[in-house]
């Protein structure tokens, strides 16, 4: 796994190889010859919100020159598109200086930490710092943005359940958690998961964009606006988004299921953040790039640079729903998944649901002794087990679930 400051380098290089090819995707073609054929509106430079921030809470244009403190009763006179491009490298080049300093700044304050009892609260704090860098290409260090985000970091085997009391500022990162089942279940702006494996990760509402980079064999069930995944590998994504899902880099083995799950302050939390229940291009994903031999591991040397994976769609016969346990939250209006389900994925859950009423009523009319009762519920007990270990990579929080 790279470091924060290794990764954060890498991808700043890598848009700041690909990224003449992104506006030429954006760009609209007008009248004209050379560098002014070529052009972006203010709402098509939003876009690159999905690979670049300057500080959270900031549209991207209010941090361009050429689209910042614009009329908002006037749309923004369009900028040709090299004039975008000249200003992204600037910056770019300035926060992969700032991304070297910061790394000889670290090298040089470990090699000058000699005393074993240094302050608690000092190493901490530049734990926290280090390990929660910005994950995505950020253009600009900004030390307020840590004040407004908050953390679960390292998680291992356990459950976490995090409620909008709970949660500081508008964004959240789940950093490298393993083996656990994590449940954020509050209005939010941004999201970001980073470098977890074997974990299921249920995000509530998500406002603005969520970003999923370095998992593996992940799970996420999420509601929100935009999704952006990267460098990921046999991960499921349970999606209610309102834009196509944006997958880059260097990925394998993804799946995509429409959303899954519900909780009774989920309607009121999409509503708060704007995220539309009626609009789900779950099955929609857009592979942005190729992917470079040179910069991945899964590629031999020699090769030339591929299309990078898109995901396929989870098989209906696979999908389930996810229960939130009730006592993680409070009493609401929300009753049902708001998302609508394909009739393909309706029609296997009421097919598991005829079975296992079936079933049920088997059982019911079953005449037996309580020895010869008690004898079945122990079979179905063990059996149920055998498949949860063989189903889910944590099924003692699950099981735990169900004795409480």
């Amino acid at each position: 796994m790279p470091s924060q400051a290794d990764e954060e380098a890498h991808q700043l290089s890598y848009l700041q190889k690909h990224m003449a090819n992104v506006l030429t995707l954006l760009a609209d073609s007008v009248d004209g010859e050379g560098d002014e054929s070529m052009v972006l509106t203010m709402e098509t430079f939003e876009h690159l919100g999905f690979l670049l921030q300057f500080s959270e809470g900031t549209p991207l244009s209010q941090a361009a020159p050429f689209f910042a403190n614009s009329d908002p009763d006037m749309p923004a006179a369009p900028v040709p598109a090299t004039q975008v491009h000249d200003w992204i490298l600037q910056n770019i080049a300035s926060s992969l200086e700032y991304t070297a300093e910061k790394a000889i700044t670290k090298e040089n304050n470990q090699r000058s930490v000699s005393d074993p009892d240094v302050a608690m609260a000092d190493a901490v704090t530049n734990t926290r710092i280090q390990s929660s860098s910005s994950t995505g290409a950020s253009v600009q260090n900004n030390p307020g943005y840590y004040r407004n985000t908050s953390f679960v970091e390292g998680i291992s085997k356990t459950s976490v359940v995090k409620h909008g009391s709970d949660i500081k500022g508008h964004s959240i990162k789940v950093l490298n958690c393993h083996d656990s089942v994590i449940y954020i279940l509050a209005p939010l702006k941004y999201a970001t998961v980073y470098g977890c494996s074997d974990t299921t990760v249920v995000l509530g509402a998500i406002g603005k964009v969520v970003k999923v980079e370095h998992c593996e064999r992940v799970q996420i069930v999420v509601a929100s606006k935009r999704i952006c995944i990267a460098n990921c590998r046999e991960c499921i994504f349970y999606l209610g988004v309102n834009h196509q899902p944006l997958i880059v880099g260097d990925n394998h083995k993804l799946q995509v299921a429409p959303f899954n799950t519900c909780y009774p302050q989920l309607g009121e939390h999409l509503a708060q953040v704007g995220v539309d229940p009626n609009v789900n291009k779950w099955d929609q994903p857009f592979v942005l790039g190729v992917v470079d031999p040179h910069d991945s591991l899964s590629h031999p040397a020699g090769v030339s640079d591929v299309q990078a994976e898109s995901a396929t769609c989870l098989d209906p016969d696979l999908f389930t729903d996810f229960m939130i346990p009730s006592w993680f939250e409070a009493e609401g209006p929300t009753k049902y998944n708001p998302f609508t389900l394909p009739e393909v994925y309706w029609a296997s859950q009421r097919k598991k649901n005829a079975s296992l009423e079936d079933i049920q009523k088997n059982i019911r009319e079953l005449e037996l002794d309580d020895n010869r009762k008690k004898e079945l519920a122990c079979a179905l007990h063990a059996q149920f087990k055998d498949w949860l270990y063989a189903f889910d990579s944590t099924p003692s929080l699950f099981l735990e679930s169900m004795i409480l």
